[in-house]
């Protein structure tokens, strides 16, 4: 498949009826103050999606970096005194190994 294809493909699964919903309900929450701005990061190791995922896949895969490297991002820790949460560009970075991630998983599921 294209780049080309593949970007035109990955755009139009975000926005579908399922991406549409997900994004007013983050806008909600943004709203009503049960998020800061700065918190809208997926919570791996919360979310059911830990037991699909590995978080140092993740962290290895994409980012290079370890698992605790990651968890300490996802956590948004204080690490050396400083919080360690994610820059805009480690967040691009995290959104497009999930959409990367949920792509491959669809092909896989596709072809059964």
């Amino acid at each position: 498949m294209a780049d080309e294809e593949l970007v035109k493909e990955i755009m139009e699964r975000a926005q579908s009826d399922e991406g549409q919903r997900l994004a007013d309900d983050v806008l909600a929450r943004l709203k009503n103050g049960e998020v800061a701005p700065d918190k809208v990061v997926v919570d791996l190791k919360r979310e059911d999606i830990s037991k699909v995922l590995k978080v140092s896949y993740i962290a290895e895969r994409f980012f290079g970096r370890s698992r605790s490297w990651l968890c300490h991002k996802l956590n948004n820790d204080i690490v050396n005194g400083k919080r360690e949460g994610f820059t805009i560009e480690e967040r691009k970075k995290l959104k497009a190994a999930l959409d990367t991630i949920a792509y491959e998983i669809q092909i896989l599921s596709d072809n059964l």
